[in-house]
């Protein structure tokens, strides 16, 4: 082999023509790595039988990467200097769109993937004619090592977000080596608006959406030491980039621009309404009239006791919220005012913020309630509707909808109509996996899609005291039906004895619409019990405190009805857990990262033993606080409202082309696919 002496040439002669490879690594405060990489590179490539060349794209190092690989005086290789740091993906497309290979190859600079891994990559472009091939740590056959646990755990939510969430066909979209042809690579590159960390994801995005061809061929990946990617400040970012491409897609930034200004209304309950599913509406909203998207909020909502209203100053850079009090918990006809509001309003979208018995106490009036939905998108308004319980998994005698069989089995019926109902909006979201298997079996329907429950706020990370001055119990929500405290009452008065600091249990919420009366009996039925306290309604600014004084936070659930937001709200605060050992809670903890302490629903001693498991051991109870901490983290609510913007924009779209005469070109808006099905957003 003359691999040497091909190296003195390539490194002292100038090329005469374009070469046949182009190899682009990026290089931000590479000055301890980069030259090792330069010479695996050189030392594969030389004698390989073409020509190449190097480009280093570097972006704004600030040690001495840009003089270090400009003192090697290699004639072939360019050195791309950027004024200062423009991300990843900006020194990626400065070097791809500065290359003149007929195949370009991009690289990352800890040399993470071994050069040599470019031989199972040129066959897919030269002999089977893709347009890019993409080196994956995810296809059969590749090899990883010295992975941490982290990078391990984050790697898959983050494949499994893109794999439901794009649909693109690769799983591994973030390995630094990838090859394109030079027609491939300057389409993608020009088109590229991302500029940071997720900047492949977008390239790959469109290579689906212009109908590229792309090959995911295993590779081995070491992870290199000193790598300055942080995992999970990286995760959050890519999440966020994620929905922006997805946005930038249907606002149209990778074709022709359009307005992007919604007047959206949402149906459902705010503080200080005493409602189900207010917290979630307060923060929904909060965030919804952040987004530059958005011009008004119009809030759907029910009527408040007199002497009470809803607030909403208006702030620099927040939307108007326009408050439409519109139905009345227990009213018949509430789909029928809910229904003129819309018609009067004329919003661009509606999302209902809804459950089963948002409306009514009783069956029959909540279920009247449902209609709404499907009345919103028969008047031609885009309509979404999160769900937050579904009737097939709901206990109706612990949940204070049945009292006997036969009724029982009429609500069920009636539920099964209710929701057939629910299924005209032109989606469902719900936010548990096994809701969404469930209605697609049940109903044979494309219309449920699976969102993002979300964390509510972004809070500093928690300081762990090991020994507070008082061990302080605290459950939190809407209480009497399938949220009792009674058993935890009882388990309370036999921990007492067991600690010689001060104990508390505090019961902070309010009444379950159905259960009006309930808190009031069972103070009354406990008033011996020392060091047991009710807080009453609990105004949002007094959450915050109320979740950090507290020691461990538990569900006194007899069965589920949804997603749990106390939960998030319990991981925003970093605050170790006692859940009942349900079926969707479990899982909810197992699909979201959380970590709980589980006792048997009815069972005191498990009660007892759970909250004595954590008491007992400060480490194990720091441990599990941190974890939901970070598992709640990941995707805040900021986020999943660009999860339904992103649906707006498409049910928007549909609109769109639906109303275009047959003549017309229809608006393309999704990558390329074949039914409405594989283009659905969904995470």
């Amino acid at each position: 082999m003359k691999t040497y002496s091909d190296y003195e040439h390539w490194k002292s002669t100038p090329l005469e023509s374009d070469p046949y490879l182009s190899i682009v690594i990026p290089a931000y405060n590479e000055a301890n790595r980069i030259v090792p990489t330069i010479g695996a590179i050189a030392a594969h490539l030389s004698g390989k039988g073409y020509t190449w060349e190097l480009i280093i794209a570097d972006d704004g190092s600030k040690d001495e990467t840009v003089q270090l690989v400009s003192s090697l005086g290699l004639v072939n290789m360019r050195v791309l200097k950027a004024p200062k740091n423009g991300g990843k993906g900006s020194a990626v497309r400065r070097g791809v769109l500065a290359a003149r290979g007929k195949y370009i190859l991009f690289d990352d600079a800890d040399n993470s993937t071994p050069i040599e891994e470019i031989d199972r990559l040129l066959p897919k472009l030269e002999a089977e004619g893709f347009h890019m091939a993409v080196g994956s740590r995810a296809a059969d056959g590749a090899q990883e090592g010295n992975k941490s646990l982290k990078r391990k755990i984050l790697s898959y939510g983050l494949r499994f977000i893109v794999k439901h969430f794009f649909r693109i066909g690769v799983k591994d979209t973030q390995c630094g080596f990838k090859l394109y042809t030079r027609e491939a690579a300057q389409k993608l590159h020009t088109a590229q608006t991302v500029m940071g960390f997720s900047f492949d994801l977008e390239i790959l995005y469109l290579a689906s959406k212009f109908g590229m061809q792309v090959a995911e061929v295993p590779v081995n990946w070491v992870d290199a030491p000193g790598s300055k990617v942080d995992p999970a400040k990286e995760a959050r970012r890519f999440i966020k980039d994620l929905l922006r491409i997805r946005l930038n897609d249907l606002r149209g930034a990778y074709h022709n621009k359009r307005a992007a200004e919604l007047r959206v209304a949402v149906v459902g309950t705010h503080p200080p309404s005493q409602n189900t599913l207010t917290e979630y509406g307060y923060h929904f909203i909060r965030h919804l009239r952040a987004k530059p998207d958005v011009s008004e909020v119009i809030l759907i909502c029910d009527e408040l006791p007199a002497g009470e209203s809803y607030q909403f100053p208006r702030e620099n850079g927040l939307a108007p919220v326009t408050v439409v009090p519109a139905w009345k918990f227990g009213a018949w006809n509430n789909a029928l005012h809910i229904w003129k509001a819309i018609r009067q309003q004329k919003p661009d979208v509606v999302l209902f913020n809804i459950q089963f018995a948002s409306f009514a106490s009783s069956k029959l009036i909540a279920a009247l309630g449902l209609a709404a939905p499907a009345l919103s998108r028969a008047a031609g308004y885009p309509t979404i509707t999160l769900l937050h319980n579904i009737m097939e998994t709901v206990n109706l005698k612990q949940a204070g909808f049945a009292g006997n069989p036969l009724m029982e089995t009429l609500t069920r019926a009636a539920g099964k109509f209710f929701t057939r109902l629910l299924l005209r909006s032109d989606e469902v979201a719900v936010t548990i996996p096994k809701y969404v298997e469930i209605l697609q079996k049940e109903y044979k329907t494309d219309k449920v899609v699976l969102a993002p429950h979300g964390a509510f706020n972004q809070t500093p990370e928690p300081v762990f005291d090991p020994n507070p001055a008082v061990l302080r119990l605290m459950t939190f929500g809407k209480f009497g039906t399938y949220k009792k405290v009674e058993d935890l009452v009882e388990a309370f008065q036999k921990l007492q004895p067991r600690y010689s600091q001060p104990m508390e249990l505090v019961i902070a919420g309010t009444d379950s619409p159905n259960t009006p009366g309930y808190l009031a009996g069972v103070q009354q039925q406990y008033a011996q019990v020392n060091n047991l306290r009710f807080t009453g309604y609990v105004p949002e600014e007094a959450v915050a405190g109320l979740f950090t004084d507290s020691t461990v936070v538990i569900f006194p659930y007899t069965s589920t009805t949804g997603s749990s937001g106390v939960l998030h709200q319990a991981g925003e605060y970093g605050k170790a857990v006692v859940l009942p050992r349900l079926g969707d809670l479990a899982e909810l903890v197992t699909e979201e990262g959380y970590s709980g302490e589980f006792f048997e629903p009815g069972n005191i001693d498990s009660l007892v033993n759970a909250i004595s498991t954590l008491l007992d051991n400060p480490p194990y109870r720091e441990e599990m606080g941190m974890r939901n901490y970070l598992a709640a983290q990941g995707l805040p609510m900021a986020d999943v409202v660009d999860w339904y913007l992103v649906n707006f924009y498409y049910l928007l779209a549909q609109r769109e082309q639906e109303q275009q005469p047959k003549t017309q070109m229809p608006l393309t808006v999704a990558p390329a696919a074949t039914s409405r099905t594989s283009t659905r957003i969904t995470v």
